[in-house]
């Protein structure tokens, strides 16, 4: 998926919240804990990190095209 694909369907989630933060970063929650991050694109860290399961941290942190994310790994999100 693309950032705009993943933005498009954050956004239609019940309760999601959409806001900006951090330097241009989009940023969605739920009840006020964040579930996904989308950064601008000439950002250097992950483009797309989200929250994960704390049983599929270590299978997605591993698998091709994915890794821990930045600054967010110790709270189990990927990039």
């Amino acid at each position: 998926m693309t950032p705009k694909q993943v933005d498009s369907f954050c956004s239609k989630l019940p309760a999601a919240e959409r806001s900006v933060q951090w330097e241009g970063m989009t940023v969605f929650k739920v009840g006020g804990k964040m579930f996904c991050v989308i950064a601008p694109p000439d950002h250097s860290g992950g483009r797309i990190s989200f929250k994960c399961a704390t049983e599929h941290y270590e299978a997605l942190s591993c698998a091709e095209g994915f890794r821990p994310a930045p600054y967010l790994a110790r709270a189990k999100w990927v990039a």
